[in-house]
């Protein structure tokens, strides 16, 4: 697994006060039945990646997204996993390279795009589903308004990519705008150790 690519000055946001008490538009929101207290002590507990790998999620019904729970990472296949809020500008722009790669490598590659954006108050799930038709997306939408996901990741700030391999291990992340050349040539090198360990596996 590469090391954690360092966070990029410019192109992502940082995310500051354990990372997961993230600003919907400015301003916190909580589902009814949470408190601030109980989501900040829930976020800032320590997670180990291969201790809790994988994680079950609520999906959005939207575009190439149906509403059910799946598995994060996808069993048995790579996984582009993007982290992204519907208040992340950057986050509007790595949509472009995202739906590039997708339209490359959706049938060996699984992809999910995750908000731990809470709905209620002034965001809707309406709102999350024209912001993915707006910018095109065509894959699975999570939801994880209590930011397991993230946690597990460690990622810093947003937008966020990951791609793990076929055991669900992190083999490549990324802060900030990612091109889609980039994400092929990674990609692309996690395919490649998934055919060589099938060859050998074979012989």
């Amino acid at each position: 697994m590469k090391r954690r690519a360092v966070l990029k000055a410019t192109g992502g946001i940082v995310l500051t006060g354990g990372s997961v008490m993230i600003l919907q538009r400015g301003i916190p929101t909580l589902n009814p039945t949470e408190t601030q207290s109980d989501t900040t002590s829930e976020s800032s507990e320590a997670v180990n990646s291969k201790t809790t790998f994988p994680i079950q999620l609520s999906t959005l019904g939207v575009e190439g997204s149906t509403e059910r729970t799946v598995r994060v990472p996808t069993a048995g296949m790579p996984t582009v996993i993007d982290l992204f809020a519907t208040w992340c500008t950057p986050c509007q722009a790595q949509m472009d390279a995202l739906s590039t790669v997708y339209s490359k490598y959706n049938d060996q590659v699984g992809f999910i795009s995750v908000t731990n954006e809470r709905i209620g108050g002034t965001l809707t799930r309406a709102d999350i589903r024209s912001w993915w038709n707006e910018h095109d997306g065509r894959w699975s939408v999570g939801l994880d308004p209590k930011s397991k996901l993230m946690n597990i990741l460690g990622a810093q700030g947003l937008p966020y990519l990951a791609i793990t391999d076929t055991t669900g291990e992190i083999r490549w992340e990324d802060t900030g705008m990612t091109s889609a050349s980039t994400l092929q040539r990674e990609l692309d090198a996690v395919l490649s150790e998934s055919e060589d360990e099938n060859e050998n596996e074979n012989e």
